[in-house]
């Protein structure tokens, strides 16, 4: 913990509106949304354009495809549809989808809605298909991850999961005999006031949104297609949202508050016979069992690099002396963003970008706010001495579950560097990631560019050898290692 010295709120909200704007330039994002939450008020901060192409200025209602903090709302409609007496986390995904199957027959049959809300599946995780634009797409989809891989065995090695929350999404829909769309915007955006925010293109493009752009080189490229498959919804592939509806989100989540009546967007109708709306069920919901440790992770993915996290019901869970934040972020084709809420401090930080290089940014603008505001700095990592002969043990191919695409480790002038594939859309080849370690398994990326700080981590089997890494929050098994 550092001291800070009080500002006023005008004095911080110029001073973080100053910060933005450096880091725009740093980083060459066309477009950014941000807002810095506090107990004495919100503060917007609106840089850059829609896009590069026929661009137009952002605003605190321009749209922005927010990716996987849409997981965050799965899992809050899911709290939701417990608290209706409709659905039990700690029972068979089966009970509900009598039919579900997955590669691994054990997998399937204990498989329940709390794993793959916490992302313990051990399936392919990665599993982004075409499946079509119709109300069955999470359906279809389901039927591609029962033939997918399964990689680790449930509840093993812990490793990010997209696929699962396809499992959730479809629960939701035959709970409730609607398409996950439709029940999300009953049960959270409709109470919550969140009328900006949207899944489909026809319901986007009649307001203002951002397009996404992809770095590749030194070149900001705009992505086409504009999003990614309506079967990755539940997980975080379609819904778009604005800085005011996420700011909305993230008082709920903070302070447990639901707009007024009389502040809701389109409040006032003609027809003066209209009913009050029922009382949400948001209103009485216990918003703590959210962020409540469901296990550990390794390296956390939103906090100071080098340290360890935790997952709760959906969030990631950083834990200090004097202040508990809860995260999520996203990222789409051409489209990244941040998101976190302390709900002890009643502090906030929401950020979206149009740039593939959005969350380089984000993070920069976030490690000023909790030093800032909460008080918060990065503790020292110390090196920690791995010979060169312990080294050769995390040499090898690491593979990437569903691409024909593969990460290196090898030993060079006494250092591990990895080499990572470019995976943005349109770029070639690998990004060097050079490590320094802080533990006997775990090691920075130090000199990587905007990977730089990423942890990494070698998992070992019961023999004691490697058999996977995790880079970030992804697993990855070395090649010819069977993991399960």
């Amino acid at each position: 913990m550092t001291a800070t010295t009080p500002r006023s709120s005008t004095e911080l909200a110029a001073a973080f509106e100053q910060e933005a704007k450096r880091l725009l330039e740093e980083y060459n994002i066309p477009g950014v949304t941000l807002g810095l939450l506090t107990p004495e008020g919100d503060h917007f901060v609106n840089l850059g354009v829609t896009r590069l192409e026929n661009p137009l200025p952002i605003t605190e209602d321009t749209i922005f495809q927010i990716g996987s903090t849409t997981k965050t709302i799965t899992s809050l409609t899911c709290s939701v549809l417990v608290a209706q007496g409709k659905l039990d986390l700690d029972v068979p995904v089966r009970t509900y989808l009598p039919d579900f199957k997955l590669m691994d027959e054990s997998v399937a049959a204990a498989l329940t809605v709390r794993d793959v809300l916490t992302h313990q599946g051990g399936f392919q995780g990665d599993l982004f298909e075409e499946t079509g634009d119709g109300d069955d797409a999470l359906a279809k989809v389901l039927d591609i991850l029962a033939v997918s891989p399964q990689v680790v065995p449930l509840r093993g090695h812990w490793s990010y999961n997209n696929a699962g929350f396809y499992v959730a999404g479809r629960v939701i829909e035959v709970l409730t005999g609607k398409p996950y769309e439709t029940v999300i915007t009953e049960l959270i955006f409709e109470p919550l006031g969140m009328d900006h925010s949207l899944f489909f293109p026809s319901q986007v493009m009649t307001y203002r949104f951002a397009t996404g752009h992809n770095k590749i080189d030194d070149e900001l490229v705009t992505q086409r297609p504009w999003m990614l498959p309506r079967s990755s919804a539940p997980a975080g592939g379609t819904l778009n949202s604005t800085l005011r509806d996420m700011t909305r989100y993230a008082h709920f989540m903070m302070s447990g508050t639901l707009p007024e009546p009389s502040a809701m967007p389109d409040s006032s109708s003609p027809d003066t016979d209209a009913q009050p709306a029922e009382p949400s069920w948001l209103e009485t919901l216990d918003r703590s069992q959210l962020w409540k440790p469901q296990r550990s992770i390794g390296f956390a993915l939103n906090a100071f690099p080098g340290e360890l996290g935790q997952i709760g019901q959906s969030w990631f869970i950083d834990q200090y002396d004097h202040a508990t934040i809860i995260s999520h972020g996203g990222t789409t084709h051409g489209h990244q963003s941040d998101f976190w809420v302390s709900p002890d401090r009643k502090v906030g930080f929401v950020a979206m970008t149009n740039a593939s290089n959005g969350h380089a940014y984000n993070r920069k603008l976030s490690t000023w706010i909790k030093r800032e505001l909460l008080g918060l700095s990065a503790s020292e990592q110390p090196a920690y001495s791995v010979s060169p002969d312990a080294m050769n043990d995390f040499e090898g191919n690491y593979l990437i579950i569903g691409k024909p695409l593969k990460i290196g480790s090898q030993v060079e002038g006494g250092r591990l560097l990895l080499s990572i594939p470019d995976t943005t859309p349109g770029a070639s080849g690998n990004k060097p990631a050079p490590l320094r370690f802080i533990g006997p398994d775990r090691a920075l990326v130090e000199g990587g560019g905007d990977l730089d700080g990423t942890g990494v981590e070698f998992l070992r089997a019961a023999d004691g050898k490697v058999d996977c890494m995790r880079f970030g929050v992804r697993l990855y098994p070395l090649e010819g290692k069977e993991t399960n």
